[in-house]
């Protein structure tokens, strides 16, 4: 029968195989020098990174443009200096958007023609509020009041979101034609259903300053809506789509304002060389000797090159050429 073994034992056993551990796993992968000194990076396979740095940075660059175009315009609405200033573009779920805004806030749902599904502006109650204040005459001081909107206030700030609207569309005019266009405000985040909570979604986020007083709005945008135009955030999507712009009527337009244009035409009677000596002695009535022969065709330059053949001659009192052939470039050879 075997021995049983006592609890000092067990224990003085245990304290062996802690001592040895480190010895036995000295020639373990996990200890190896090939692997000393390497860092990882966890990755969460719920969360996929399914935009990268360089569309983020795209984001990034196209909202800079519309911040300070819609400061602009918000500044000459209200009579005060407005900045809007993007403080990050990120990739989170929709789930997790839903969680990090407000239980009541305002949301303005707007289309993305002609991509598919919406996207959404908030702006936090207290900071529309300030807009109105300072649009109805007052300080812009109440961004501490937080209350629902009425419809004369729901008015007056749709109005503002609109022409928001248009101008970011604009900004979107070098990355793809979007088409922004308000379709519904939205005041509880739990009722605004719009994707599967695991869906990703890009997020960036402004600082709205108005005074001394400031506020945050941002924009939300599904990443399934985005992604036909993906392939154009890039360095070198960005140049092709710029070069593939259609002007309409652009080639009429050249045409008109070519045929316009005026161009030197000249005829080469003939040419001859004459030495300083020679040059000098000329005197008037003199006759100078050409390389060509009275009934010979000579040249005729339209800008400075040859592209004809004519005949020298009169028209009226007037000196004159009469076409003869037209040639094309390189076919007369170079004077030497």
């Amino acid at each position: 029968m075997a021995n049983i073994l006592s609890q000092e034992e067990i224990d003085a056993l245990l304290g062996v195989v802690e001592t040895e551990a480190p010895e036995a796993g000295a020639d373990t992968p996990s200890s190896s020098p090939a692997t000393e000194g390497q860092s990882y990076l966890p990755y969460d396979f719920r969360r996929p990174n399914r935009v990268s740095k360089e569309q983020l940075r795209f984001f990034q660059s196209i909202h800079e443009v519309f911040g300070r175009q819609f400061g602009n315009a918000l500044s000459s609405h209200m009579r005060t200096i407005v900045d809007i200033e993007i403080v990050s573009a990120d990739q989170l779920t929709y789930g997790e958007y839903i969680l990090s805004l407000p239980a009541s806030t305002a949301l303005f749902l707007f289309e993305m023609k002609p991509l598919e599904g919406n996207g959404v502006l908030e702006m936090n109650p207290s900071l529309v509020l300030m807009m109105v204040e300072r649009l109805f005459g007052g300080s812009g001081g109440g961004a501490g009041m937080s209350r629902d909107l009425t419809s004369i206030e729901t008015a007056v700030v749709t109005k503002l979101v609109r022409q928001g609207l248009s101008i970011l569309g604009d900004s979107w005019e070098r990355i793809a034609p979007i088409q922004l266009a308000f379709s519904e405000l939205m005041k509880n985040p739990q009722m605004l259903q719009l994707l599967p909570n695991t869906e990703t979604v890009i997020l960036v986020t402004f600082e709205l300053r108005l005074g001394e007083q400031n506020g945050i709005l941002s924009l939300c945008y599904p990443y399934l809506s985005l992604e036909p135009i993906f392939p154009n955030m890039s360095t070198r999507g960005a140049l092709y789509g710029q070069k593939l712009r259609h002007v309409e009527h652009g080639s009429d337009w050249i045409k008109q304002r070519l045929a316009d244009s005026t161009l030197p035409v000249s005829a080469i009677l003939g040419r001859t060389d004459l030495t300083v000596a020679e040059f000098l002695r000329l005197r008037l009535g003199d006759v100078i000797r050409l390389d060509r022969k009275v009934d010979e065709a000579i040249e005729v330059l339209v800008g400075g090159e040859r592209k004809g053949t004519a005949y020298p001659g009169l028209r009226g009192r007037n000196r004159a050429v009469r076409l003869d052939t037209a040639l094309r470039r390189g076919d007369l050879p170079d004077e030497s």
